[in-house]
């Protein structure tokens, strides 16, 4: 009589368990990216502001702060023969790409090779990464930190990477 009714528990638990997985399959990835045109703006603007040639695309992203994945704006743009000096003279050339945007200091951190840096606005974040490794030509040892490389800004290659997304729900 047990096996009876146990089946009966096991039938009628199938579509609850279904029903849960089709939700989930309709609900999708928490993070979008922007409008294709509006993630090709903030690449001119990004290249504007920095004076490198940026590229827009789409791209995997992960918001770090609380694990969210989808697809992001990904505008990324490297270059040596730069002068700059540390990854947060860069941060701040892109300031001004997001004014109207609030900074966000959960998503900021920096040190001497590389600098982040968050912005929202509603339901959007955009996360700025820029860093640097010795470029062509320039020798360092990796039996020291990249910090102790003796390079000139020069010798720098510089890459910057924008991720912007769109929170679902929100």
């Amino acid at each position: 009589m047990a096996g009876r009714y146990g089946s009966y528990l096991g039938i009628a638990a199938i579509p609850f368990c279904c029903w849960i997985t089709a939700a989930n399959a309709q609900s999708g990835p928490a993070l979008h990216p922007i409008p294709a045109a509006e993630c090709q703006n903030f690449a001119v603007q990004v290249q504007n502001a920095i004076g490198m040639a940026a590229k827009a695309s789409e791209d995997d992203f992960t918001d770090l702060s609380d694990r969210s994945e989808g697809r992001s704006c990904h505008i990324s743009a490297s270059a040596s023969g730069q002068a700059f000096g540390a990854p947060t003279e860069l941060i701040a050339k892109l300031d001004p790409v997001f004014s109207g945007w609030q900074d966000d200091p959960t998503r900021a951190d920096s040190g001497p090779a590389e600098a982040d840096k968050g912005f929202v606005k509603g339901n959007r974040v955009a996360t700025v990464d820029v860093s640097w490794e010795p470029g062509p030509g320039a020798t360092c040892s990796e039996k020291e930190p990249l910090s102790a490389c003796k390079i000139t800004p020069q010798q720098k290659l510089w890459t910057v990477t924008v991720d912007i997304v769109e929170k679902a729900g929100k």
